[in-house]
């Protein structure tokens, strides 16, 4: 009776959050909505286009594990050039309507040409290679832009609000997110059933089309604030050099990058393997994945408390701790085991929230008032190289452990499987290390 108790108080606060979050006329919480509109769509689309699905398209093509690892990291590589924005957006006074262009050229190269390049006449090793071209140039647009995005919406989200907007948005991303995809793994395994699983995914990017009108439609509708320049000149040398010049900040940088490195290693792989080794169906992966919503829906507060309570580097590492031993369970699955899938990835679940609770705000956290577009693209820069880099790792080990299989506990394990456990230990590693710097500097 009283874990009913607790869901029925949890549903109806949640619930006097949306009618308060809808009947705030104040400008900055009309913004908002707007922000959680057009961020919710973006989601949509990254998840229609991409994820499980997007694996599942290139695996039409005959991507082995190689070109996955390829495709990961053309998305780090070109996200890196974010280090470079500020050349670019702060000469501009007004930048709301160049981000938006900038935002429609990125859904026409990746949801329409990359949904054009199956049916080129060209070979399938030319049309991969012609995807990760598009996924770079994706990014690069992508870099040259999204810390413009970044200082523009978080102007819109005064400090003191952050811990409940950001967990609120978490519960709302969720649910809509999760039940879209799950509606369209359910288009994708009906056609894939009749042997026509390309033409569901286009299906997919159709529908994805929708969500991009939408995201489009609603930034518009936010409100854009003056942006504080610094008084030194706008060169690459200040561009590079001022971040160091900010010692807090380089603390939030290095443990923004621990978390990257550590959680890009796996990459593709362990999708690869279910869908193709284990022959897992779209709809059950997503099903799995919409379990998020309620548990999203319960445990969002109780980790929006913790952070309350401590820091949100404290709840970083403790959240990052015990995150990390999902990975070994996984590294587990298999045909006989499968049930561990869905055991450790409720487990996952269940941890999640109080990771991405943090990242939602660790970017900002000790950046100056000045130059902000200049730090922010300085911190997605390094964050993304460090994923570059964990994800080069996990293509390294994958491509040179191919054909070794170990036997761990009486069971056979092949490389998808074994790289879980490498990830594990990385991770740890990152949280002793963000334990300590954390200890080093408080933040501001």
């Amino acid at each position: 009776m009283y874990g009913l108790g607790l869901v029925k108080r949890i549903f109806v606060r949640f619930l006097a959050r949306i009618r308060y979050t809808l009947n705030n006329k104040e400008e900055k919480a009309v913004s908002r909505r707007c922000i959680m509109v057009s961020n919710c769509s973006t989601n949509v689309v990254a998840n229609l286009i991409g994820g499980n699905f997007l694996t599942g398209f290139l695996l039409l093509l005959n991507a082995d594990d190689a070109i996955m690892g390829l495709v990961t990291m053309a998305a780090f590589a070109g996200n890196m050039l974010q280090v470079l924005s500020p050349l670019l957006l702060e000469s501009f006074p007004s930048r709301k309507k160049i981000l938006i262009s900038a935002r429609c050229a990125i859904y026409v190269l990746n949801v329409v040409l990359i949904g054009i390049v199956p049916f080129l006449n060209f070979t399938d090793r030319i049309k991969l290679t012609m995807i990760i071209i598009i996924i770079l140039l994706v990014n690069i647009l992508s870099a040259m832009t999204a810390p413009g995005f970044s200082v523009w919406h978080i102007k819109n989200i005064p400090e003191n609000t952050r811990a409940n907007y950001f967990s609120f948005f978490s519960i709302i991303n969720g649910i809509v997110v999760y039940t879209i995809i799950l509606a369209g793994s359910s288009i994708v395994d009906y056609f894939k059933a009749s042997g026509r699983e390309l033409q569901g995914l286009l299906v997919l990017r159709i529908v994805a089309l929708v969500f991009c009108t939408i995201d489009i439609i609603f930034m518009f509708k936010i409100k854009e604030h003056p942006n504080e320049r610094n008084e030194e000149p706008l060169n690459l040398k200040n561009v590079i050099i001022a971040p160091f010049k900010c010692k807090k900040y380089l603390v939030t940088v290095l443990i923004g990058c621990m978390w990257n490195f550590a959680a890009n290693i796996p990459g593709p792989y362990f999708t690869v393997y279910l869908l193709k080794d284990i022959k897992v169906h779209y709809s059950y992966l997503n099903m799995v994945n919409m379990l998020n919503v309620p548990i999203l829906l319960l445990l969002t507060p109780l980790w929006k408390k913790r952070i309350q309570r401590t820091t949100w580097f404290r709840t970083l590492y403790f959240s990052m701790g015990i995150y990390s031993l999902h990975y070994i369970g996984l590294s587990f699955v298999s045909s006989k085991t499968f049930f561990l899938h869905l055991l450790f990835t409720i487990y996952a679940f269940a941890i999640a929230p109080g990771i991405n609770l943090t990242f939602l705000n660790i970017p900002y956290i000790n950046v100056p008032e000045k130059n902000q577009t200049n730090f922010i693209g300085f911190y997605s820069a390094m964050n993304n190289f460090a994923a570059l880099m964990g994800a080069t790792v996990g293509r390294e080990f994958i491509t040179r452990t191919e054909s070794l299989k170990i036997t761990l506990l009486g069971m056979q394990m092949q490389n998808k499987q074994y790289l879980l456990i490498l990830t594990s230990l990385v991770m740890l590693v990152s949280t002793i290390l963000i334990y300590f710097l954390q200890k080093e500097r408080k933040p501001q």
